[in-house]
């Protein structure tokens, strides 16, 4: 299983993360991008780095 790392950002008061559509191989580079991105936003969003499987999901059992 390969793990990529996905750039999210939180708008405040929420916990529902926003993709971003970036994905990266390293979670250096990542943060590099976040940290980047982050002199464009709008600072009272959150940037978050976070680790996804790069396969296909899946299905919850419940």
């Amino acid at each position: 299983m390969k793990m990529i790392f996905v750039l999210v950002y939180f708008i405040p008061g929420t916990f529902d993360p926003i993709d971003t559509g970036m994905k990266f191989d390293t979670l250096g580079e990542c943060n590099q991008a976040a940290f980047e991105m982050s002199s464009d936003f709008d600072m009272r969003y959150s940037l978050q780095c976070i680790p996804q499987d790069s396969g296909e999901r899946l299905p919850k059992i419940s």
